[in-house]
């Protein structure tokens, strides 16, 4: 195996219980309780009934199930819905690096391996720190930038790393596993400057699934092709055997489950800070007052959610939800962004068209030098009588340095399963999220979150 294959391979077969710290633990129900508000506040939406759909005209044996529904299916096809639920309203905690992505895509997959593998929360946590790891890690590596090919690459490795812990591979299987999930499993890097597709979310699910599938072939003895990291590099036009990948958390070294960005807001992270600061000017200007708004940011965010002509015509929530001009136009309008401003209705709002028409974007080179290290924003809003208001966001809240409490964490999930979980269910459901390490059994949790169909 290449040099990659091999420290990550031996990394998930080896990395112990007694090795986690509690912040990693901690870490880990964090991003778990986020998750699956993330989820819940995405399975009203009619996007979600093709993959529940798709997942329901199958059945595992044993099965694992799709979240709240509870249909149950094979664990590639949980996988893949149930991380279609997590990422669709692009909700989830956010790993900025040299490529960045959502760790969190990786949770479903192992929830999915640790139905069928009769896991207990305690296994899943570990497992779930494994997949943590190894997604940053790639993240972060120096030299893992395919042109052409998409990001989907960490959680295909990722999740089959935290499955194939579950279903008890040693290093030779995990390498097959990598292998597997690498070469079966590679998403093109479509550009997001125009209209976005409900493949924005479906590319994350389906590497999750892709690595659920690989980890369960390589427990059944399929092998993978061989140094499957050499073969991505020598696409990438490098002769480097190695891929700069930076030190895995365990061993003394810190974890990077309390590393990652959450969000305030169901929207792309680079809008986060743009519309924390015009929140800051509606203060000042009210959007019927509005006569210009200008959005100075970073080059990053500018290609992503700032450039082209859909992001200034908005007809989906797909390219919404990357649209900074609707992002701020709707927190001038209505001083809040919700799952709810996702709808066809809302999209069509023309009190906020207005608004999105009065709204420029341009890059700051001081902030671009400072990023990724530090996520800003400054809005400038211009009154019709001329008056001026300048807001700048730093930081954003949910930021790894600005970090939610566990308190605002819980909140989300309140506010998210609102209207789908019974109100009964809700605390007792929360508290066991919470203390996920603690439970005897990932079926019985994930029972306890079905509601009626």
């Amino acid at each position: 195996m290449d040099e990659t294959t091999g420290l990550l391979s031996a990394y998930a077969a080896t990395l112990s219980d007694d090795e986690l710290t509690e912040d990693a633990v901690h870490g880990i129900a964090r991003c778990v309780v986020d998750a699956m508000a993330c989820a819940l506040a995405a399975y009203p939406m009619d996007a979600m009934a093709a993959p529940r759909a798709l997942a329901g005209a199958a059945t595992g044996d044993p099965p694992a199930h799709v979240l709240f529904s509870g249909e149950p299916t094979t664990p590639d096809l949980a996988a893949f819905a149930n991380s279609f639920m997590v990422r669709y309203l692009d909700y989830n905690d956010t790993y900025l690096a040299k490529r960045g992505g959502h760790p969190s895509d990786t949770i479903p997959a192992v929830l999915a391996a640790a139905e069928v593998a009769g896991a207990s929360g305690r296994e899943a946590v570990l497992a779930m720190v494994v997949a943590y790891e190894v997604f940053c890690a790639l993240a972060d590596a120096e030299g893992l930038s395919v042109p052409g090919f998409g990001a989907a690459v960490s959680v295909a490795v990722a999740s089959a790393l935290g499955a194939g812990r579950l279903l008890g591979l040693d290093q030779a299987g995990m390498a097959d596993a990598i292998a597997l999930a690498m070469a079966g499993g590679l998403s093109l890097s479509v550009p997001r400057t125009e209209r976005l597709s409900m493949w924005r979310a479906g590319a994350s699910a389906n590497a999750a699934r892709n690595g659920v599938f690989a980890a369960l072939l390589a427990e059944r003895g399929v092998t993978g092709p061989e140094r499957p990291f050499e073969a991505l590099m020598r696409m990438a036009g490098s002769g480097e055997e190695g891929i700069g990948l930076p030190p895995l958390g365990g061993r003394g070294r810190p974890f990077h489950t309390a590393r990652t960005h959450m969000k305030a807001f169901p929207a792309e992270y680079h809008a986060q800070a743009p519309i924390w600061a015009a929140l800051e000017v509606r203060r000042r200007i009210p959007a019927e007052d509005l006569a210009e708004l200008r959005i100075d940011t970073y080059a990053h965010a500018i290609r992503g959610i700032g450039t082209g002509g859909a992001k200034w015509d908005v007809d989906d929530p797909d390219t919404a939800s990357h649209s900074v001009p609707y992002l701020v136009a709707v927190a001038l309008v209505d001083g809040e962004v919700t799952p709810a401003h996702f709808t066809p209705e809302r999209l069509r709002d023309a009190r906020v068209r207005e608004v999105m028409g009065r709204v420029s974007v341009r890059e700051d080179p001081e902030l671009t030098a400072l990023y990724p290290e530090v996520v800003a924003a400054r809005v400038v809003g211009v009154a019709r009588d001329g008056t001026r208001y300048e807001a700048e966001c730093r930081q954003p809240k949910g930021h790894a340095e600005n970090a939610f409490s566990d308190g605002e964490i819980s909140e989300k999930f309140r506010r998210c399963a609102g209207g789908v979980l019974p109100p009964e269910a809700l605390e007792p459901v929360l508290g066991r999220l919470w203390a996920l390490d603690r439970e005897g059994s990932v079926s019985g949790l994930l029972a306890a979150l079905r509601v009626s169909r």
